[in-house]
């Protein structure tokens, strides 16, 4: 799986940084939400720790991002 720090990136560049934030807090709502859920493939055991680390990865990219 790519970084989630590479694709914010890729998005500053390409779209700004207000889009690129609004992306980041709307994915990291998804990703909880299939976490929570658990009845689809991000809950699964394989899959799981990698979105776990997804939004860990949103989580302080937001925190630190003053953009």
């Amino acid at each position: 799986m790519t970084s989630e720090r590479q694709r914010i990136e890729f998005l500053l560049a390409r779209d700004g940084p207000q889009a690129a934030r609004e992306w980041v807090e709307r994915t990291r709502e998804i990703y909880r939400a299939a976490l929570a859920s658990g009845a689809n493939p991000a809950a699964a055991s394989e899959y799981r720790s990698l979105f776990e680390a997804a939004v860990r990865e949103f989580d302080e990219w937001l925190a630190g991002s003053d953009r």
